[in-house]
Order: C-alpha cells, then sequence, then structure tokens
C-alpha cells in the first residue's frame, strides 16, 4: 500500500497542508479502506510516533473519520470533494472575518477614455465577469448584443440586472434586455450608446460604433449618481 504518486502531496502542500498531513491523506485514499495508526504510518512512510497527531488533526478538519473499535481505532479517508468544501468554507470564513476586523481602504477617483469596439468589448467584458451583486445596462439597438451570453452567466451566478432600452426596438426587440424599461422619450433617440454599472461602483460608457465608437470608464462620485438617478427615475414611472 505505498504511496504511488507525489503530484497529489505536492498540490495539497500548496494549499496549506503540512507534508506529512498530505502523505497520510493520500495513503488511506488510495487504500480505499479504514486502516490502523500501524498500518497508515506503513503506507504513508510516517514514523509510527509521528502518525498519531497529524490523525488527530486530519480528524479535526475533517478529512478523516474515526471509527473507535477494542482492538485499537482505524481511519477512513473522506472523499476529497467533501474535503475541500469544507476547506473553502472555512477559508471563506476566515476572509470574511479579516475583511470585517481591516478598515475599509478608500478607492481613488478614476476617469479614463478609451476608443474602438475592442476596446469596448474588452472593458464591458470585465465590468460584467467581475460583478458581484448588480449590473445596471442601458442600451441602444444593438450595442448589447456582443454581450448576452455574459449577462446570462451572471444572472446564473445571482446578479440581478435591470435594463434601460434607449430605442424604440421593433418587436420582439434585441432579445438580450430583460423587460427592460424604455428611457427615450419624443425626438430623442441616442444611437450607438451603451451604459454598464457594476455593483454601483464601476462604470462603461460609450457610444459610436466600429473604431471611431468613444468610451469612458469611470468611478466618480457625480457621475455615478447621474447615472443612479436615471435608472431610478425611468424604473419608477
Amino acid at each position: 500500500m505505498e504511496v504511488r504518486s507525489l503530484e497529489p502531496i505536492m498540490e495539497l502542500q500548496e494549499v496549506g497542508w503540512s507534508e506529512l498531513e498530505a502523505r497520510v491523506y493520500v495513503a488511506l485514499v488510495e487504500a480505499g479502506d479504514a486502516l490502523t495508526g500501524y498500518q497508515i504510518a506503513k503506507a504513508a512512510r510516517v514514523a509510527r510516533a509521528n502518525v498519531y497527531p497529524v490523525l488527530e488533526r486530519l480528524v479535526r478538519r475533517g478529512a478523516l473519520l474515526e471509527e473507535p473499535l477494542s482492538s485499537g481505532p482505524r481511519y477512513r479517508a473522506l472523499p476529497f470533494q467533501t474535503v475541500s468544501e469544507a476547506q473553502l468554507t472555512a477559508m471563506q470564513r476566515k476572509l470574511a472575518t479579516i475583511e470585517a476586523a481591516l478598515p475599509t481602504v478608500r478607492r481613488p477617483q478614476t476617469l479614463v477614455t478609451a476608443r474602438g469596439e475592442d476596446a469596448i468589448w474588452a472593458h464591458g467584458m470585465s465590468l460584467i465577469t467581475s460583478a458581484r451583486d448588480r449590473l445596471d445596462i442601458g442600451a441602444s439597438l444593438g450595442t448589447v448584443g456582443p454581450f448576452a451570453e455574459a449577462l446570462l452567466q451572471a444572472r446564473e451566478r445571482g446578479v440581478s440586472q435591470r435594463f434601460l432600452c434607449f430605442d424604440y426596438c421593433p418587436p420582439p426587440g434585441c432579445g438580450v434586455c430583460q423587460h427592460p424599461t424604455v428611457a427615450s422619450a419624443g425626438e430623442f433617440n441616442p444611437k450607438g450608446w451603451l451604459v454598464l454599472v457594476r455593483d454601483d461602483e464601476d462604470m462603461v460608457i460609450t457610444v459610436g460604433s466600429g473604431e471611431a465608437a468613444q468610451l469612458v470608464l469611470t468611478n466618480m462620485e457625480p457621475i455615478r449618481e447621474t447615472i443612479k438617478m436615471l435608472f431610478h427615475r425611468e424604473e419608477s414611472r
């Protein structure tokens, strides 16, 4: 019952396991059965005196089950999916605790410009894929189409979305916006506009098409609040 591959052992060490913990866990996974401390020490090539503290740590971590028997305890490995999910949950709790304990870092206000469809695609995708809670999307006919798949994936991971339509799109519309509110009024018909707002923090504002397209990336509060008022105003109508 020798450990056949060193790769899982090294990978486990990279995510915070000690070498002995990794060797013992991998040995038990490969054994596929409950083993005594003596058998585990032999399979993992670990000194018997050192194996029991390691087994205790792995039991506390939730990586092993201890089966008490009259002849002495035996240990069984849990599936790594169970172990990894528990470790991720524990890490998320630790990170949340650290975040709550640290003061909020004030982000500098920025405003930068770019040009061209490639820039719109790159910055728009970056904003959509990094959204955590909400996306506000204002679009002219056709401008939001390239982001349809990214917006769908954002909804699937729980990001809520509001849509403003800057055009009176003919039925059935562009097919991307979900229950859009029409923001255009009277003769105002802003062709080529796209507004993306991530989590009320960062935004991309674009106008035009092709290489002549202009875009602004900003988190400046006056612009952010103005765009928020536009969405709230149209939504409340």
